[in-house]
C-alpha cells in the first residue's frame, strides 16, 4: 500500500511539473506604483501551458483584467525586472506584458492556451481579491489554486477543485463565449525576458 501510495505521488508530480514555486514580496509602494488599468471590458483569461505531444495541460494561470490588470500566476516561475510580484500576483501587466508572458511559455514542445471570457467588473475585482487571499501557493498546486478561485463564480461553478491544469482547460471551453487564442513558438528552451 505504501509503494502504491509512493507511485501515485511520483506521476502526481510528473503530471503537474509544469508548476515551479517562486514567491515574490514585492513592497506595496511598487505595487502601487506599477498598477495598470486597461480600458478593455473586465475579463478573466485562463492561461494554460500545453505539451504539444500530449496536449496534457501542464500550468495554469489567470490574467485577470477588473480596476486593474493583473496575473494571477500560482506556483509559476514567471519574473520581469519591471513588474513587481507579491506572493502570486504579478503587477503592472500591460498589453505589452500579457502578450509577453504568452510568449515566455510558448516554446519548441509546449503552446498556451488562453481561454476568455468577459465578466463584470465586480467579478474581476472580486476575483482578484480571491487570488490575493489564498498568498503563496506551493509547488504543484497551481491548477488546485485556479480552479478554487473559479470555482466561487457562477460561470465556473461546474469546475471541479482539481490538481490538473488540463481538466480546468477542457470544462472551460464548454462555455460557448469562451474566445480562445493558441500561441505557438519554436524556440528551444524558455523565453528570457528582453528590454
Amino acid at each position: 500500500m505504501r509503494a502504491l501510495s509512493s507511485v501515485v505521488l511520483l506521476g502526481l508530480s510528473l503530471f503537474i511539473s509544469g508548476c515551479a514555486s517562486n514567491s515574490g514580496m514585492a513592497p506595496v509602494e511598487e505595487i502601487s506604483a506599477a498598477q495598470f488599468s486597461n480600458p478593455a471590458p473586465a475579463s478573466v483569461s485562463l492561461i494554460t501551458m500545453v505539451n504539444a505531444k500530449s496536449d496534457f495541460g501542464e500550468h495554469s494561470a489567470l490574467l485577470i483584467n477588473g480596476s486593474q490588470q493583473v496575473i494571477y500566476d500560482p506556483a509559476g516561475s514567471f519574473r520581469h525586472s519591471e513588474l513587481p510580484r507579491r506572493d502570486d500576483i504579478v503587477y503592472g501587466i500591460t498589453p505589452r506584458f500579457a502578450r509577453y508572458y504568452n510568449s515566455y511559455h510558448a516554446r519548441f514542445g509546449y503552446y498556451v492556451k488562453v481561454q476568455t471570457l468577459e465578466i463584470s467588473r465586480e467579478q474581476a475585482d472580486e476575483m482578484i481579491a480571491a487570488s490575493k487571499a489564498r498568498g503563496h501557493v506551493g509547488k504543484m498546486f497551481c491548477a488546485n489554486a485556479i480552479s478554487d478561485v473559479l470555482n466561487d463564480f457562477p460561470q465556473f461553478a461546474d469546475i471541479p477543485v482539481t490538481f490538473f491544469p488540463g481538466a480546468i482547460m477542457k470544462r472551460v471551453a464548454r462555455n460557448d463565449a469562451i474566445d480562445t487564442l493558441i500561441v505557438r513558438e519554436d524556440d528551444i528552451g524558455q523565453n528570457y525576458q528582453t528590454n
